[in-house]
Formats: structure tokens, sequence, C-alpha cells
């Protein structure tokens, strides 16, 4: 049952990034992508090998997550010169 919602909640939310058209907001899809990938390997794959596979794919997704923060900030601190 797990499975399935997430696998529901990362495939709606891929069209949301696929349709949207801020980059932000894009970014922000991706990420919740990635962490609902690394979920659903955990809890697909039934083997000990797929925790540390999951667990991998859950550091990516973090440090990634971290670099769209930091790129965030760093717009709204930018300087537009007309």
């Amino acid at each position: 049952m797990y499975k399935l919602i997430i696998g529901i909640i990362v495939i709606f939310v891929a069209l949301r990034a696929l349709i949207a058209k801020d980059n932000v907001k894009k970014l922000l899809y991706v990420n919740v992508v990635g962490f609902g990938v690394s979920a659903l390997i955990g809890l697909v794959i039934n083997t000990p090998f797929a925790l540390f596979v999951a667990a991998a794919f859950f550091i990516c997704s973090t440090i990634s997550s971290n670099a769209i923060a930091y790129c965030l900030k760093r717009l709204d601190e930018e300087v537009i010169l007309d």
C-alpha cells in the first residue's frame, strides 16, 4: 500500500515538474522526486543490499537538495541591473 501511495505521489510531482514554467518550482519538484525514488528503492527491493542502495540514493538526494537551497538563496541575493 505504501509503495502505491509513494509511486502515485512521485508520478504526480514529476508531471508537475514537467508542466511548471518557473525554474524554482521545477527544482523543488525534482527534489521531491529524488526523495520519493529513494523511498521506493528501499520498499520495492527486498534484499539487504537495497538498504545500502536506498541510503546512497537518499544521501545523494540530500546533497542535491542542499545545492538547490543554496542556489535559491543566491538567487534571492542577486541584484539585477537594468
